[in-house]
């Protein structure tokens, strides 16, 4: 790589090797990965946390995903570092991936450490919110047990609400599909069990 590489900067007039996505010093104890296409080396975990190449230009740079706001917002404008949310460590404002702790971020967005742990905790939750919703869809198809699904699904769908949100919005409506069969199955299981006890009454 040449000297005047944008992932490398002189301190003391030594010359330090950048990874050019968390923009860190490559240590020679670290683990790195180089990129096949330009050589430009990289810490190994922030190669395959990026999925590629950080390079401008090369063809082997992921796909670039499209973004409704800017990375770093006004407010953060001409500050170089900003504390990690989860260890509190300074990091780079754009970075999107904690050096120290590992933890990555959505966006270069700066994250109080309340709204980062919140954020990670809804994460959390969300393999177990998919794997209840497929249940309670099942549940709500089988007769015998709908009445139940139907009731202990509307209790869990009104303190889950933020949960279901952040899934995609298949879940959601599969979700409410389950919900309204448990309701209809309930209804209907009612109105069997009233007109068999008005015949056998007749």
């Amino acid at each position: 790589m040449s000297s005047d590489s944008p992932a490398n900067y002189s301190s003391e007039g030594n010359s330090v090797e950048l990874c050019a996505i968390c923009q860190s010093a490559l240590e020679s104890h670290e683990s790195s990965a180089s990129c096949p296409d330009c050589n430009t080396r990289f810490h190994a975990e922030c190669w395959e946390e990026n999925g590629g190449c950080a390079i401008y230009g090369c063809t082997s740079v992921p796909p670039t995903e499209n973004r409704g706001t800017l990375e770093i917002p006004s407010s953060h404008w001409g500050q170089v570092n900003r504390p990690c949310p989860a260890c509190g460590r300074e990091i780079l404002a754009a970075a999107v991936r904690c050096r120290h702790c590992g933890a990555t971020f959505s966006s270069g967005r700066t994250e109080e450490r309340t709204e980062f742990q919140k954020r990670a905790e809804l994460k959390e939750r969300l393999p177990a919110a998919r794997r209840n919703i497929v249940i309670l869809f099942v549940l709500s198809v089988i007769p015998c047990v709908a009445p139940l699904a139907a009731l202990f699904g509307a209790i869990w769908y009104r303190s889950n609400r933020e949960t279901i949100r952040a899934l995609p919005s298949l879940y959601g409506g599969l979700c409410k599909i389950a919900l309204g069969l448990g309701a209809g199955q309930t209804i209907l299981i009612v109105v069997m069990l009233m007109l068999f006890s008005v015949f056998r009454a007749s």
